[in-house]
């Protein structure tokens, strides 16, 4: 608490600076005084910082208090004045609970853009497909995962299952052998021996 005590008789002999808000907010915020802190940060954004730390900062202040709204708004102002990776994860992890699936999907994208390489931005796009009800673009973005990480069983499984749903049984089998060949306790387990009657009966109606 003693930077805390600091900063405050700092902010008394210096008022008109926004910076210090800003610092006073952060240490208070350490030290668990989340209202206070969200007083300060909200004051040096009133006196005109537009620094995407504040913004994140007043954000994850705003999500300790349980202020979910104010921090998705402070998370979106911080990603858009300065677009990274960990706030585009906060973003998305809070649209895809709240199912703001489209939200999600932009965010994805920017994810994408960010790490084109990063297997798992493609599997949560897919995901977010899939939980709209596109399953051709859910079974596209797992494709693409696998792409840059072959041995990922759950995308496997996840594939096998949008397959199911488009009445794709050989190729749902595929995914379905694939990731129980690299993980024996995959749920793909259970669900190839149905398969494999659903498949005959479909052959041999």
């Amino acid at each position: 608490g003693t930077a805390a005590a600091l900063y405050d008789s700092v902010l008394k002999s210096a008022p008109k600076d926004p910076a210090i808000y800003a610092d006073a907010a952060l240490v208070h915020g350490e030290i668990k005084q989340y209202r206070k802190a969200a007083d300060l940060y909200e004051k040096a954004i009133r006196m005109g910082v537009k620094d995407p730390q504040v913004f994140y900062g007043l954000a994850s202040i705003y999500e300790k208090l349980g202020q979910k709204k104010e921090a998705v708004a402070f998370f979106e102002k911080a990603a858009a004045a300065r677009p990274s990776v960990e706030t585009y994860n906060v973003l998305s992890l809070y649209y895809m609970k709240e199912k703001r699936y489209d939200d999600a999907i932009r965010i994805y994208g920017k994810l994408i853009a960010l790490a084109p390489k990063k297997a798992n931005n493609y599997n949560n796009l897919g995901r977010a497909y899939g939980l709209k009800g596109e399953v051709d673009k859910e079974i596209h973005y797992y494709q693409q995962a696998l792409k840059y990480d072959r041995e990922d069983d759950a995308v496997h499984f996840a594939l096998g299952e949008a397959y199911e749903k488009k009445g794709q049984l050989d190729e749902a089998l595929a995914a379905y052998k694939t990731a129980y060949a690299l993980n024996p306790e995959s749920p793909a387990a259970r669900k190839i021996p149905s398969l494999n009657i659903r498949i005959l009966q479909k052959r041999n109606p």
